[in-house]
Formats: C-alpha cells, sequence, structure tokens
C-alpha cells in the first residue's frame, strides 16, 4: 500500500492575492479563507505544522489578520461585515467584538492603532498595532 503525504495545501476560499490574510508568530501560523481562519502549530516531535483549530465567528469576507504582539495567544481579524473580532487561539474561542463604522479596505491594514481592554488575561488596556 502506497502512503499519501500532503505536500501543499490551498484550502476553498482561500485570497491568494492579499498578503494581510495570512500572519506567523513564535510556533503558529494563520491564514483566511473567506469565512475560516486556519491555525496552524509546529508539532515539534515531528517537525511539521499541523492543523490547530479552525475559527470562525465572522458573517462575510476575512480582509485582514494579525497576531498580538504581547500576547501569543491572540489574534485580531477584521472583515467586511464591520467587526474586528480578537480571538484567544489557547482557548478557541472570541473575546472580544469591535464593530467599526466602516469596512476595512482590502489594501490599507484595517486599523492603525485598537484599544484593547484584556479582562480575561490582565484586566488591564494595551495598544496593539496592527
Amino acid at each position: 500500500m502506497s502512503q499519501v503525504r500532503q505536500v501543499g495545501l490551498l484550502a476553498a476560499g482561500c485570497q491568494p492575492w492579499n498578503k494581510d490574510v495570512c500572519a506567523a508568530s513564535g510556533d503558529r501560523f494563520a491564514y483566511c479563507a473567506t469565512l475560516a481562519i486556519y491555525i496552524y502549530q509546529l508539532d515539534h516531535r515531528y517537525n511539521e505544522f499541523k492543523l490547530h483549530a479552525i475559527m470562525s465567528e465572522h458573517k462575510k469576507t476575512i480582509t485582514a489578520i494579525s497576531w498580538c504582539p504581547h500576547n501569543p495567544d491572540l489574534f485580531a481579524s477584521g472583515s467586511t461585515d464591520n467587526l474586528v473580532i480578537i480571538w484567544n487561539v489557547a482557548e478557541q474561542k472570541v473575546i472580544a467584538k469591535l464593530d467599526r463604522a466602516r469596512p476595512p479596505s482590502p489594501k490599507i491594514i484595517y486599523i492603525k492603532i485598537i484599544n484593547i481592554i484584556e479582562e480575561n488575561i490582565h484586566n488591564s488596556e494595551m495598544q496593539w498595532i496592527i
């Protein structure tokens, strides 16, 4: 019986033309399909990335993602549904939703600076450049 080995991946809905829908932090990387974010984590035992989580909450096309520079378990996603969602990868859940007045531009990162209250982490305010 022959073995099949995956050598590439391009999920349905992937946006290869948009550089803002792929991000990495430490031993994780994430990329977006149209409505879902795929999180991969390095498996040190086999020295390869494995699917860790699929996060889906946006109702319209995801246009940008960014890892938190202060906490490797958090990342933000922006979408044409006018929401910026803050995710906790370790717990695989949404920790905050920020409603925006207008949709983000696909050519400009959706927010320059966000003030986020990290109630579940440090109970303090921090600035997050994305």
